[in-house]
């Protein structure tokens, strides 16, 4: 391209400016250099075609189309970043996980992780690859389903772990217990203070919260009787965070609950360095609120319906 000239129009000179930004990809400096102009005056020829329409840009992905809701939710609830996959097909939970897949690869290598047990978790380590993150700790945020329990489920930290290859840590107990008074022995127990250590210490916590629902995977695990459930909707709760039933603003709703669940203290959560909350369930969306409230979050990864009922969820409060 030759050199511009004094005589060359407006029109001209954005032309090639942008031309040679864009399609060319030199520098504004040496656009300058070659067109005889500074750098700055570079700048404003080619910010100038884009304000006139001479420079049009198209991103090409597929969260152009949800990129509004995750600027609206990220500013409403606080967040440092908010991943919005778009949903055709229903199956929002398999989307969200192996979005969640992709975000924890782009970090990789991750040297220790802090996962919650769950459906979502399930598949997440479903969409993981093999070798994903090698040498990674995984520890285990919340107690296992010892009865009634989902195989499957239960076993997804383990398999996060086995597929990086790494390490798990799981704890030795079940996450909500009968006896109020056991808890907090069991909570000081060094084979549980361990895990809840290398927990506090981790890169990131990922978790999926639960609904108040008698379908939950807390009821049928076996460590909530589905006859409490009303009682717990009549508390306040709006669903578990790591098996804590929390309130709108993600505090715990009963004291006495609070000592009979084994799983990672919410104050600690609130101290993670990057705390992760996923859910592809619009019926999820007043705990994610709840959990952005209580700092447990830093991040959202979501789907199209989910977002929608966020946001529908914050409007009605008002």
């Amino acid at each position: 391209m030759k050199k511009a000239t004094p005589h060359s129009s407006r029109d001209d000179l954005m032309f090639e400016a942008a031309y040679l930004y864009y399609m060319e990809g030199l520098t504004q400096q040496a656009i300058g250099t070659r067109l005889g102009y500074t750098r700055w005056t570079v700048g404003r020829l080619i910010e100038e075609a884009r304000q006139t329409g001479l420079v049009t840009i198209t991103i090409n992905h597929p969260r152009i189309q949800t990129h509004h809701l995750e600027m609206q939710i990220a500013q409403q609830l606080g967040l440092k970043s908010v991943i919005v996959v778009p949903n055709t097909n229903g199956e929002g939970r398999q989307l969200v996980a192996r979005a969640t897949a992709q975000y924890l690869m782009g970090r990789a290598p991750i040297r220790s992780l802090a996962v919650a047990w769950g459906r979502t978790m399930t598949a997440l380590a479903n969409a993981l690859p093999e070798n994903w993150s090698p040498g990674i700790k995984v520890y285990q945020t919340n107690g296992g389903p010892t009865h009634h329990g989902d195989n499957e489920v239960s076993s997804s930290i383990s398999a996060m772990a086995r597929k990086a290859p790494g390490t798990a840590y799981t704890l030795p107990a079940p996450t909500i217990i009968g006896n109020p008074d056991l808890g907090p022995q069991l909570m000081a127990e060094p084979a549980i203070t361990r895990i809840f250590e290398g927990a506090a210490n981790s890169d990131l916590v990922v978790y999926s919260p639960g609904t108040v629902s008698k379908e939950s995977v807390l009821v049928e695990s076996g460590f909530i009787a589905k006859e409490s459930i009303d009682m717990l909707r009549r508390k306040g709760s709006v669903g578990d965070i790591l098996s804590h039933y929390v309130d709108a603003d993600g505090n715990p709703i009963s004291p006495q609950l609070e000592r009979r669940t084994i799983a990672y203290p919410l104050r600690n959560l609130t101290q993670a360095r990057l705390s992760v909350a996923v859910a592809g369930e619009a019926e999820k969306a007043p705990a994610m609120v709840a959990a952005a409230r209580a700092k447990l979050a830093h991040v959202f990864i979501i789907d199209i319906y989910t977002a929608e009922a966020i946001l529908a969820y914050t409007t009605k409060e008002k």
